[in-house]
């Protein structure tokens, strides 16, 4: 095993014995992790327990050599009990054993479950033992724990003597004291100096939070565990050599960059301190990482902005009467040094420990404080960099609203009532953007969210004037269409659709764009024959009016041909969908709508069989994304996957899987979190891997695919369906007979559910049901039911 797969194993098992013992095995299967590092730490949770008190009998460690054991000395101690234990190291308490005074310590060794490791990791756990001796002796400070003596056992295995702090986490002492909102910054105040002590020494302790930081009876904090600290150069990056494949850390309290692997500073620990500071004010972390994926997590310690302390408050475990004192005594002061502590952008934190102990203290003596909110500029920008996809899609309905504002004054019979129109839509979005400003709002909602809060005020905001409100729900409900909300993009629709006939008439282009965004949500909901209709009605209004000219006659004419291609009508997709490129007004290459007009038409021509023709147009179609986004788009994702099929109808099953595993990690890449276009590529993976024996891919990521359609698809749909069957083909080859069983069982009520299930995954399905039957150590009741449930699936829907 790899040096850098064992830390991803080490870190994900000290996680786990954070979780009480009955339930790590659980908790461990409900994250989403490789295969590899999931059985890993499952060998090593059963290890564990199987391990008991190991210090009080003798228990056989494969390859450990003789590991200490309660009553046996370590040089010049001996070893009374232990006190912790964690992913790497376990610590005991031991005293003075040669009888010249008398004297209490804290003693470090490796964890007897990793001596058997790997050479190269071992080496790094020693080589990691060995730097925490050397750095915490070059530290002398009241309030970091001193290193007092070092060795290694007759067996190899290196141990560190420090001074025992006997004492409880940082939050414990403060919640058991009941210490007021000034004691716990002057407490806080100290761990800084501390911090700011190693930093002076050019060490990075990298994992500070309250375990870490011990609070003694004489009401001293001090630092423990630097275990994964690092040292600096001058430059201020990590010196050389000193920077290893063990990147363990406590994810809720670690910095953008850290979770990021990026190289760290002393900013990193000046985060941290934010958040432990955030704790001790408001009771609870500012992020819950738990039941989170490492990617998952990732996002959400680099993206989200944590709560206000006040109103994190509101949700922390405490008395209601300790609630009340504590949010009398937390201003917007204080949240403003925690958010200059745990800005994401690391130049723009405290540059020190030392200068966030001083804002504190100017805090504390009544100053003004140096922390200060962002420009809204900034804000703005961060924003934006963050959450490009979605910000586009908000964008988008910004930029209606917008134009719908601009139409509404050019409109207007007055200029006193234009004047009025322009200043209630810029109140509108005003407000917009205050719901995604966490200074405003408390916490900080994504621009999307922002427009679905804002949307349920429109019929209040603006009474009476359908003028105005059918162009902004128009704006809002095809945002959340183009983020799969679909049930509050078809009321939002629907209201604007009866809106828009009544202020501008049925024919006004107005009008027909948000009949074409009705068509869409019908086709969302899997209500083709309705959407095919939809779209119909807005072709003949417009040829009726002699609209032919507008873009919206390329654009539904060119939905309708997708439309068909969803059903796998291939003949009715190509004709409508060559109408639409021949139009004279036609978009032309280079732009987006021709190269997916090209894209789309390539899938009508690989439907009909002429598979020349698909692939040159798909070629056409991918150099022209290429040239436009060279870091790709969703439709480049939708082409890669249709050339996947491509490839595996023509033969090549290789060349298919690489394909689809291009178009995954396309989707992952522009739509960041979960979506419905990232379950699809997922199972296609799967699916493709189940077709070539490779057992392991296919189920994780059938698994995968599966948890993300359950969450992201929320109305019946054919691809849901097909997330399950592939999982079910997935279980079949690792042979998981009953879990297949229970698979397709799901599928078919998924697609009984779908008015017009996609015929391709109905066929699927049957295929699937088929090659479980036909498995011959099913059992004789499985056969029978398997049997049934084939032959009354779907198939009547075709």
């Amino acid at each position: 095993m790899s040096p850098s797969l064992e830390a991803q194993v080490l870190q994900w098992f000290d996680l786990a014995l954070e979780q009480p013992a009955s339930e790590r095995g659980a908790w461990l299967v409900a994250q989403v992790l490789p295969e590899a590092v999931s059985e890993r730490v499952l060998r090593l949770i059963d290890a564990e327990a199987t391990l008991g008190d190991f210090l009080a009998e003798v228990v056989e460690v494969p390859n450990s050599g003789d590991f200490p054991r309660v009553g046996e000395r370590l040089g010049s101690y001996e070893l009374v009990r232990q006190l912790d234990a964690g992913g790497m190291g376990v610590v005991f308490l031991a005293r003075r054993a040669d009888e010249i005074y008398e004297q209490q310590v804290a003693i470090k060794l490796i964890r007897p479950l990793h001596l058997s490791a790997a050479p190269a990791f071992r080496r790094e756990l020693v080589a990691r033992f060995e730097t925490e001796r050397v750095l915490l002796a070059r530290l002398s400070h009241p309030n970091v724990a001193r290193i007092l003596d070092g060795g290694s056992t007759a067996a190899g295995i290196p141990y560190l003597v420090m001074e025992f702090v006997d004492g409880v986490a940082l939050n414990k002492y403060c919640d058991a004291q009941a210490l007021d909102v000034g004691e716990r910054l002057r407490l806080f105040r100290k761990v800084c100096d501390g911090v700011q002590e190693a930093h002076r020494h050019l060490i990075v302790h990298r994992d500070l939070k309250p375990e870490n930081i011990l609070v003694g009876a004489d009401g001293e904090p001090r630092l423990l565990d630097f275990g994964i600290a690092r040292t600096l150069d001058q430059a201020g990056g990590f010196a050389s050599g000193a920077a290893t494949a063990l990147t363990a850390m406590t994810p809720a309290y670690a910095s953008p960059e850290q979770v990021r692997h990026e190289p760290l500073t002393t900013s990193s620990d000046v985060y941290s301190l934010g958040v432990v500071l955030y704790q001790l004010l408001s009771g609870t972390r500012p992020y819950s990482l738990e039941g989170l994926s490492p990617a998952q997590a990732e996002r959400r310690v680099c993206e989200a902005e944590p709560a206000s302390l006040r109103k994190a408050v509101q949700q922390a475990e405490m008395s209601d009467d300790a609630r009340r004192r504590r949010h009398a005594q937390l201003d917007t002061d204080l949240d403003r040094i925690v958010c200059k502590a745990m800005h994401k952008d690391g130049s723009r934190r405290y540059a020190s420990a030392q200068e966030f102990a001083a804002d504190l203290q100017r805090y504390l003596d009544g100053q003004p404080v140096l922390a200060h909110p962002d420009s809204r500029t900034y804000r703005a920008a961060k924003f934006i960099g963050r959450h490009r996809l979605g910000s586009a899609a908000a964008a988008l309905a910004i930029a209606a609203i917008v134009a719908a504002a601009g139409v509404a004054v050019w409109q207007a019979h007055a200029a006193r009532r234009s004047a009025d129109d322009m200043r209630q839509v810029n109140a509108f979005l005003l407000d917009v953007l205050k719901l995604s400003d966490p200074f405003a709002s408390g916490s900080e909602l994504t621009l999307s969210q922002a427009l679905d809060s804002a949307a349920q005020t429109i019929d209040k905001r603006f009474s009476g004037r359908p003028d105005l409100s059918a162009d902004i729900r128009f704006g809002i409900g095809y945002s959340m269409l183009s983020r799969n909300r679909i049930e509050a993009a078809e009321k939002q629709l629907s209201i604007a659709l009866a809106e828009s006939e009544s202020a501008f008439g049925k024919n006004d282009i107005r009008t027909l764009r948000i009949l074409e965004g009705v068509a869409g949500v019908r086709q969302e909901q899997g209500r083709m024959g309705d959407a095919e209709a939809t779209f119909k009605e807005a072709i003949a209004r417009i040829e009726a009016s002699g609209q032919q000219r507008d873009p919206l006659y390329f654009l539904v004419l060119g939905n309708l041909g997708n439309l068909a291609l969803v059903r796998e009508d291939y003949r009715t997709a190509d004709d409508f969908l060559r109408q639409a490129i021949a139009l004279p007004d036609a978009p032309k290459a280079p732009s987006p709508d021709h190269a997916a007009a090209l894209s789309n038409l390539a899938q009508a021509a690989h439907g009909l069989l002429d598979y020349q023709r698909a692939d040159r147009l798909y070629r056409e179609s991918q150099a022209e994304f290429a040239q436009l986004f060279p870091e790709g788009n969703p439709d480049q994702a939708i082409l890669l996957n249709n050339r996947a099929v491509l490839a595996d109808d023509r033969g090549d099953k290789r060349e298919s899987l690489a394909l689809h595993r291009q178009s995954l990690a396309m989707r992952r890449k522009v739509f960041g979190g979960e979506h419905p276009m990232i379950a699809v590529a997922l199972y296609n993976v799967a699916r493709k891997a189940a077709e070539l024996g490779d057992k392991s891919i296919a189920l994780d990521s059938a698994r995968e695919a599966t948890q993300m359609a359950d969450r992201v698809f929320t109305e019946p749909n054919s691809r849901h369906a097909s997330a399950h069957i592939t999982l079910a083909q997935a279980q079949i080859l690792n042979g998981d007979l009953a879990a297949a069983a229970n698979a397709l069982k799901r599928a078919r009520e998924i697609l009984a559910a779908v008015p017009e299930p996609t015929p391709s995954v109905v066929e699927y399905l049957e295929k699937t049901y088929a090659r479980l039957c036909a498995v011959s150590a099913l059992p004789a009741s499985a056969v029978t039911e398997c049997t049934a449930e084939a032959g009354t699936s779907v198939a009547t829907k075709k």
